[in-house]
Protein backbone atom coordinates (compact mmCIF):
# COMPACT_ATOMS: atom_id res chain seq x y z
CA UNK A 1 0.00 0.00 0.00
CA UNK A 2 0.98 3.63 -0.41
CA UNK A 3 0.62 5.47 2.89
CA UNK A 4 0.51 9.27 2.94
CA UNK A 5 1.43 10.80 6.30
CA UNK A 6 0.92 14.39 7.42
CA UNK A 7 3.11 15.20 10.41
CA UNK A 8 5.82 12.94 9.01
CA UNK A 9 8.70 14.83 10.65
CA UNK A 10 7.31 14.67 14.20
CA UNK A 11 8.04 12.07 16.87
CA UNK A 12 5.07 9.96 15.78
CA UNK A 13 5.41 10.67 12.08
CA UNK A 14 9.05 9.63 11.87
CA UNK A 15 8.16 6.28 13.42
CA UNK A 16 5.21 5.88 11.06
CA UNK A 17 7.47 6.40 8.05
CA UNK A 18 10.02 3.91 9.38
CA UNK A 19 7.56 1.23 10.41
CA UNK A 20 5.46 1.37 7.25
CA UNK A 21 8.60 1.29 5.10
CA UNK A 22 10.05 -1.59 7.12
CA UNK A 23 6.88 -3.63 6.60
CA UNK A 24 7.02 -3.27 2.82
CA UNK A 25 4.70 -0.32 2.24
CA UNK A 26 5.46 2.86 0.34
CA UNK A 27 5.60 5.61 2.95
CA UNK A 28 5.12 9.17 1.66
CA UNK A 29 5.62 12.06 4.06
CA UNK A 30 4.29 15.60 3.74
CA UNK A 31 7.16 18.07 4.12
CA UNK A 32 7.60 21.82 3.99
CA UNK A 33 11.32 22.26 3.40
CA UNK A 34 14.67 20.60 2.73
CA UNK A 35 15.13 19.67 6.39
CA UNK A 36 11.82 17.81 6.32
CA UNK A 37 12.82 16.05 3.11
CA UNK A 38 16.02 14.84 4.77
CA UNK A 39 14.16 13.54 7.83
CA UNK A 40 11.64 11.58 5.77
CA UNK A 41 14.31 10.13 3.51
CA UNK A 42 16.44 9.10 6.50
CA UNK A 43 13.45 7.13 7.82
CA UNK A 44 13.01 5.28 4.55
CA UNK A 45 10.19 7.36 3.11
CA UNK A 46 9.52 9.57 0.10
CA UNK A 47 9.07 13.28 0.83
CA UNK A 48 6.51 15.39 -0.99
CA UNK A 49 6.21 19.11 -0.41
CA UNK A 50 2.98 20.74 0.67
CA UNK A 51 1.28 22.91 3.28
CA UNK A 52 -1.38 21.44 5.55
CA UNK A 53 -3.42 24.63 5.13
CA UNK A 54 -3.12 24.63 1.34
CA UNK A 55 -5.57 22.04 0.07
CA UNK A 56 -4.31 22.02 -3.51
CA UNK A 57 -0.72 21.29 -2.48
CA UNK A 58 -1.82 18.46 -0.15
CA UNK A 59 -3.94 16.87 -2.87
CA UNK A 60 -0.91 16.87 -5.18
CA UNK A 61 1.30 15.38 -2.47
CA UNK A 62 -1.24 12.66 -1.60
CA UNK A 63 -1.65 11.43 -5.17
CA UNK A 64 -1.70 7.63 -5.31
CA UNK A 65 -2.34 7.13 -1.59
CA UNK A 66 -4.33 4.12 -0.43
CA UNK A 67 -4.29 5.36 3.16
CA UNK A 68 -4.08 8.95 4.41
CA UNK A 69 -2.93 9.57 8.00
CA UNK A 70 -3.27 12.74 10.03
CA UNK A 71 -0.41 12.63 12.55
CA UNK A 72 0.32 16.36 12.54
CA UNK A 73 0.26 18.45 15.70
CA UNK A 74 1.57 21.82 16.84
CA UNK A 75 1.79 21.21 20.59
CA UNK A 76 3.52 24.23 22.17
CA UNK A 77 6.82 23.51 23.91
CA UNK A 78 8.96 26.40 25.16
CA UNK A 79 6.24 29.03 24.70
CA UNK A 80 2.79 27.56 25.51
CA UNK A 81 0.98 30.83 24.74
CA UNK A 82 -2.73 30.92 23.80
CA UNK A 83 -1.74 31.81 20.23
CA UNK A 84 0.38 28.69 19.92
CA UNK A 85 -2.42 26.51 21.28
CA UNK A 86 -4.70 28.09 18.69
CA UNK A 87 -2.31 26.85 15.99
CA UNK A 88 -2.62 23.31 17.34
CA UNK A 89 -6.41 23.63 17.25
CA UNK A 90 -6.14 24.80 13.67
CA UNK A 91 -3.96 21.82 12.76
CA UNK A 92 -6.62 19.55 14.22
CA UNK A 93 -9.64 21.19 12.63
CA UNK A 94 -8.46 22.69 9.34
CA UNK A 95 -5.81 20.03 8.88
CA UNK A 96 -8.46 17.33 9.12
CA UNK A 97 -10.64 19.11 6.59
CA UNK A 98 -7.71 19.39 4.20
CA UNK A 99 -6.59 15.80 4.58
CA UNK A 100 -10.04 14.25 4.30
CA UNK A 101 -10.66 16.27 1.15
CA UNK A 102 -7.34 15.03 -0.21
CA UNK A 103 -8.25 11.44 0.70
CA UNK A 104 -11.50 11.77 -1.22
CA UNK A 105 -9.87 13.47 -4.20
CA UNK A 106 -7.07 10.91 -4.66
CA UNK A 107 -9.41 7.97 -4.07
CA UNK A 108 -7.91 6.66 -0.82
CA UNK A 109 -9.66 3.70 0.74
CA UNK A 110 -8.92 4.60 4.35
CA UNK A 111 -8.28 7.65 6.48
CA UNK A 112 -6.68 7.41 9.95
CA UNK A 113 -7.05 10.24 12.44
CA UNK A 114 -4.76 10.65 15.42
CA UNK A 115 -6.65 11.63 18.56
CA UNK A 116 -6.21 11.42 22.35
CA UNK A 117 -7.87 9.12 24.85
CA UNK A 118 -8.56 11.89 27.35
CA UNK A 119 -11.15 13.40 25.03
CA UNK A 120 -13.42 10.74 26.60
CA UNK A 121 -12.13 10.81 30.18
CA UNK A 122 -15.14 11.04 32.54
CA UNK A 123 -15.09 14.01 34.95
CA UNK A 124 -15.23 11.62 37.92
CA UNK A 125 -12.12 9.77 36.76
CA UNK A 126 -13.79 6.36 36.31
CA UNK A 127 -12.41 3.94 33.69
CA UNK A 128 -13.71 4.33 30.13
CA UNK A 129 -13.42 2.74 26.69
CA UNK A 130 -14.13 3.40 23.02
CA UNK A 131 -17.88 3.24 23.56
CA UNK A 132 -17.91 5.79 26.38
CA UNK A 133 -19.36 9.24 25.87
CA UNK A 134 -16.88 12.01 25.11
CA UNK A 135 -16.26 14.78 27.62
CA UNK A 136 -14.23 17.39 25.77
CA UNK A 137 -13.00 20.48 27.60
CA UNK A 138 -11.53 23.63 26.01
CA UNK A 139 -8.15 21.92 25.61
CA UNK A 140 -9.56 18.82 23.87
CA UNK A 141 -12.54 20.24 21.98
CA UNK A 142 -10.53 20.55 18.77
CA UNK A 143 -9.59 16.85 19.01
CA UNK A 144 -13.29 15.97 19.31
CA UNK A 145 -14.06 18.26 16.37
CA UNK A 146 -11.37 16.56 14.27
CA UNK A 147 -12.90 13.17 15.03
CA UNK A 148 -16.30 14.46 13.90
CA UNK A 149 -14.90 16.07 10.74
CA UNK A 150 -13.15 12.86 9.72
CA UNK A 151 -16.17 10.65 10.31
CA UNK A 152 -18.49 13.01 8.45
CA UNK A 153 -16.08 13.11 5.52
CA UNK A 154 -15.89 9.32 5.44
CA UNK A 155 -19.65 9.10 5.24
CA UNK A 156 -19.82 11.78 2.57
CA UNK A 157 -17.01 10.48 0.36
CA UNK A 158 -17.33 6.76 1.10
CA UNK A 159 -13.93 5.90 2.58
CA UNK A 160 -13.29 4.10 5.85
CA UNK A 161 -12.27 6.19 8.86
CA UNK A 162 -10.32 4.95 11.83
CA UNK A 163 -9.85 7.23 14.84
CA UNK A 164 -6.86 6.16 16.91
CA UNK A 165 -6.94 7.74 20.32
CA UNK A 166 -3.49 7.51 21.83
CA UNK A 167 -2.53 7.51 25.47
CA UNK A 168 -0.21 10.12 26.95
CA UNK A 169 2.95 9.97 24.81
CA UNK A 170 6.47 9.37 26.02
CA UNK A 171 9.68 8.50 24.15
CA UNK A 172 13.39 9.36 24.29
CA UNK A 173 13.00 12.08 21.65
CA UNK A 174 9.59 13.38 22.73
CA UNK A 175 10.01 16.95 23.91
CA UNK A 176 8.20 16.67 27.21
CA UNK A 177 9.87 13.38 28.13
CA UNK A 178 13.31 14.79 27.41
CA UNK A 179 12.50 17.99 29.27
CA UNK A 180 11.25 15.91 32.19
CA UNK A 181 14.52 14.01 32.36
CA UNK A 182 16.61 17.17 32.17
CA UNK A 183 14.58 18.79 34.93
CA UNK A 184 14.99 15.73 37.15
CA UNK A 185 18.77 15.65 36.88
CA UNK A 186 18.80 19.38 37.63
CA UNK A 187 16.59 18.74 40.69
CA UNK A 188 13.94 21.00 39.20
CA UNK A 189 10.88 18.81 38.63
CA UNK A 190 8.34 18.93 41.46
CA UNK A 191 5.35 16.62 41.68
CA UNK A 192 1.84 17.99 41.96
CA UNK A 193 0.01 16.94 45.09
CA UNK A 194 -2.86 14.80 43.89
CA UNK A 195 -0.99 13.20 41.01
CA UNK A 196 -0.10 10.25 43.24
CA UNK A 197 -3.74 9.11 43.10
CA UNK A 198 -4.38 9.63 39.39
CA UNK A 199 -3.57 6.65 37.17
CA UNK A 200 -2.96 7.70 33.57
CA UNK A 201 -2.95 5.52 30.46
CA UNK A 202 0.28 6.12 28.56
CA UNK A 203 1.88 4.77 25.41
CA UNK A 204 5.43 4.73 24.09
CA UNK A 205 5.39 6.56 20.76
CA UNK A 206 6.85 3.55 18.96
CA UNK A 207 3.87 1.50 20.11
CA UNK A 208 1.49 4.24 19.01
CA UNK A 209 3.05 4.06 15.54
CA UNK A 210 2.74 0.28 15.36
CA UNK A 211 -0.93 0.70 16.29
CA UNK A 212 -1.41 2.80 13.15
CA UNK A 213 0.38 0.17 11.07
CA UNK A 214 -1.95 -2.52 12.44
CA UNK A 215 -4.99 -0.33 11.77
CA UNK A 216 -3.94 0.23 8.17
CA UNK A 217 -3.05 -3.38 7.46
CA UNK A 218 -6.29 -4.65 8.99
CA UNK A 219 -8.24 -1.80 7.38
CA UNK A 220 -9.90 -0.84 10.63
CA UNK A 221 -12.66 1.70 10.96
CA UNK A 222 -14.24 3.15 14.07
CA UNK A 223 -12.60 4.28 17.31
CA UNK A 224 -9.58 2.54 18.85
CA UNK A 225 -7.58 3.24 21.99
CA UNK A 226 -3.81 2.81 21.69
CA UNK A 227 -2.23 2.53 25.13
CA UNK A 228 0.14 0.29 27.02
CA UNK A 229 -1.07 -2.34 29.47
CA UNK A 230 -0.56 -0.57 32.79
CA UNK A 231 -1.81 2.92 33.70
CA UNK A 232 0.57 4.77 36.00
CA UNK A 233 0.41 7.90 38.13
CA UNK A 234 2.59 10.85 37.26
CA UNK A 235 4.18 10.50 40.68
CA UNK A 236 5.18 6.88 40.06
CA UNK A 237 6.35 7.64 36.52
CA UNK A 238 8.54 10.55 37.67
CA UNK A 239 9.94 8.62 40.62
CA UNK A 240 10.82 5.65 38.40
CA UNK A 241 12.50 7.93 35.89
CA UNK A 242 14.47 9.68 38.65
CA UNK A 243 15.67 6.31 39.95
CA UNK A 244 16.90 5.30 36.51
CA UNK A 245 18.76 8.58 36.18
CA UNK A 246 20.22 8.41 39.71
CA UNK A 247 18.53 11.75 40.27
CA UNK A 248 16.99 13.04 43.52
CA UNK A 249 13.40 12.05 44.19
CA UNK A 250 11.09 14.88 43.09
CA UNK A 251 9.65 17.13 45.77
CA UNK A 252 5.97 17.98 46.09
CA UNK A 253 4.09 21.19 45.38
CA UNK A 254 0.45 21.99 45.98
CA UNK A 255 -2.08 21.95 43.18
CA UNK A 256 -2.61 25.68 43.77
CA UNK A 257 1.06 26.45 43.11
CA UNK A 258 1.04 24.16 40.11
CA UNK A 259 -1.87 26.07 38.58
CA UNK A 260 0.08 29.29 39.01
CA UNK A 261 2.94 27.86 36.96
CA UNK A 262 1.06 25.68 34.45
CA UNK A 263 -2.12 25.71 32.39
CA UNK A 264 -5.18 24.37 34.19
CA UNK A 265 -5.60 21.79 31.44
CA UNK A 266 -2.12 20.38 32.08
CA UNK A 267 -2.67 20.20 35.84
CA UNK A 268 -6.04 18.51 35.30
CA UNK A 269 -4.42 16.02 32.91
CA UNK A 270 -1.93 14.93 35.57
CA UNK A 271 -4.22 14.93 38.61
CA UNK A 272 -7.43 13.36 37.25
CA UNK A 273 -7.48 9.59 36.59
CA UNK A 274 -7.38 8.64 32.90
CA UNK A 275 -7.77 4.87 32.79
CA UNK A 276 -8.63 3.04 29.60
CA UNK A 277 -7.57 -0.14 27.80
CA UNK A 278 -6.04 -1.38 24.55
CA UNK A 279 -8.18 -4.55 24.63
CA UNK A 280 -10.27 -3.69 21.58
CA UNK A 281 -7.22 -3.13 19.36
CA UNK A 282 -5.41 -6.20 20.65
CA UNK A 283 -8.47 -8.36 20.02
CA UNK A 284 -9.04 -7.11 16.46
CA UNK A 285 -5.40 -7.27 15.32
CA UNK A 286 -2.09 -8.91 16.11
CA UNK A 287 -0.87 -5.65 17.63
CA UNK A 288 0.65 -5.64 21.08
CA UNK A 289 2.90 -3.03 22.69
CA UNK A 290 6.64 -3.60 22.63
CA UNK A 291 6.73 -1.64 25.88
CA UNK A 292 3.72 -3.02 27.77
CA UNK A 293 4.43 -0.98 30.90
CA UNK A 294 6.10 2.30 31.73
CA UNK A 295 8.87 0.32 33.44
CA UNK A 296 10.11 -1.34 30.25
CA UNK A 297 9.44 1.87 28.35
CA UNK A 298 11.53 3.98 30.73
CA UNK A 299 14.35 1.43 30.56
CA UNK A 300 14.42 2.06 26.80
CA UNK A 301 14.17 5.83 27.24
CA UNK A 302 17.12 6.06 29.61
CA UNK A 303 19.25 3.56 27.66
CA UNK A 304 18.70 5.68 24.54
CA UNK A 305 19.56 8.89 26.36
CA UNK A 306 22.75 7.39 27.73
CA UNK A 307 23.89 5.87 24.43
CA UNK A 308 23.11 9.02 22.45
CA UNK A 309 24.04 11.50 25.23
CA UNK A 310 20.73 13.20 24.64
CA UNK A 311 20.41 14.82 28.07
CA UNK A 312 23.39 17.05 27.32
CA UNK A 313 22.04 18.27 24.00
CA UNK A 314 19.18 20.52 22.91
CA UNK A 315 15.66 19.25 23.41
CA UNK A 316 14.03 17.88 20.28
CA UNK A 317 10.58 18.90 19.08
Amino acid sequence: MQIFIAGATGVLGRRLITQFADTGHTAVGLTRDERGDTIVESCGGTPRRGDLFDEESVVRAAKGADVVIHAATAIPTEDPSPERWELNDRVRREGTQTLTTAAATVGADQYLQQSIVWVSRPPDGTPFDEESARHPDPSTQSAADAEDISREAGGQYNFDVGVLRCGYFYAPDAYHTLAHGQDLIQDNKPLIKGSEAADISRVHVSDAASGFVAAAEEHLSGVWHVTDDEPVTMAAFSTALAERLDAPAPEWISETKARQAMRDAQVNLLTTPMVTSNEKLRTATEWEPSYPTYKTGLDHVVETWESDRMLTEDRTQ
